[in-house]
């Protein structure tokens, strides 16, 4: 989990304007929790919301492209998150912000009152 929230974190900080925040917040639901990471960055654009998760995507892949990587990361998110059962996915605003959010599955300690059972 270190690994995803240090890879949303560093695109975040990124392709955010210099100065600008990255919000973090950790949300729980029924039977989830939610992480997300939200910057005020240029945004993604519709045309390559299908292929962001992919292996060595970049929205912007031409020569003169401003921001360094290799198109790993988002795939490295999704990769870890889907082994731990849960699900990865963004909303962006071009030219305003993206949120990038992750949710995993609660899994709650036995009940510490129950006496564990024994074999005989």
């Amino acid at each position: 989990m270190i690994q995803v929230v240090v890879n949303l974190l560093s695109n975040a900080a990124k392709f955010s304007a210099s100065g600008a925040t990255v919000a973090v917040s950790l949300q729980e639901s029924p039977g989830h929790v939610r992480v997300s990471v939200v910057d005020s960055g240029v945004g993604i654009p519709d045309s390559f919301r299908g292929r962001i998760f992919e292996r060595f995507a970049q929205a912007d892949s031409s020569d003169r492209r401003q921001k360094g990587g290799t198109g790993l990361g988002l795939n490295i998110c999704k990769s870890i998150i889907e082994a731990h059962q849960g699900r990865i996915d963004f909303v962006s605003e071009p030219g305003k912000r993206t949120e990038f959010y992750f949710d995993l599955p609660l899994k709650h300690a036995p009940d510490a009152a129950q006496p564990a059972v024994q074999a005989a």
